[in-house]
């Protein structure tokens, strides 16, 4: 996996008003965490951040990092953590980082990429529900793939995908139950529907064939 570079200022001051006019300036506000101290309040390039995420699996890749600090700076192995995100608007409000060590094995989320289209889906109009969109994985930082893949393609109706139908590259532990699901192929809305309109048919039939029992036991009471 190649290291994508990205370069920060050290900050002085914290707040919202800080914040607000480190983005007026074109920077981003965020804190580096872990390897031992305590965050560092640092400031991205707004435009060189957004050309990083926009290259495919810069979220789980390990970045170089180079602090600089008036006229030092130093190169550090960090992880994005976190990503805050207007709430309406396709723009950064904050980022953390996290600092690693390329030696040691950390967990970290990955996006679960799908291929193919299913059977069921295809053929039978099923529908593909994902019950997760990443998990979690366990590995050295030089080998977190950029996503698992899931080949979808001879699922039909009924069909699921459990963490032990994964494959994942060597090295990379799952910690998860075996049986975890992943995703599945429904039967479609309509039928399903159908169903259950079936069962509320047959339901109400029952229930009208006890009634002349009710009415024939309310005759015997009052003959007698």
């Amino acid at each position: 996996m190649a290291t994508n570079k990205i370069t920060a200022e050290v900050r002085g001051g914290t707040g919202k008003g800080v914040a607000r006019k480190l983005r007026q300036a074109g920077r981003i506000p965020a804190v580096l965490y872990g390897q031992g101290h305590e965050g560092v309040s640092l400031s991205l390039d707004s435009y060189e951040l957004n050309q990083l995420l926009s290259t495919a699996g810069a979220k789980t890749s390990v970045l170089e990092l180079e602090v600089k600090d008036g006229s030092k700076g130093d190169k550090r192995n960090v992880l994005i953590k976190d990503v805050q995100k207007h709430p309406f608007k396709d723009r950064i409000l904050h980022m953390d980082l996290l600092e690693i060590a390329m030696d040691e094995v950390i967990s970290v989320m990955v996006p679960l990429e799908i291929t193919g289209t299913a059977k069921g889906v295809k053929l039978d109009g099923g529908i593909l529900e994902m019950k997760r969109r990443e998990l979690e994985i366990e590995c050295l930082p030089h080998i977190i793939p950029d996503s698992l893949v899931i080949d979808v393609t001879d699922l039909e109706i009924g069909d699921n995908i459990h963490v032990e139908d994964l494959k994942v590259p060597e090295g990379v532990i799952i910690p998860h139950d075996v049986n975890f699901t992943l995703l599945t192929v429904v039967a479609p809305a309509v039928e399903v529907e159908a169903a259950e309109e079936l069962e509320e048919g047959e339901e109400g039939e029952e229930a009208a064939g006890e009634a002349p029992e009710k009415e024939s036991e309310a005759e015997e009471t009052e003959e007698e």
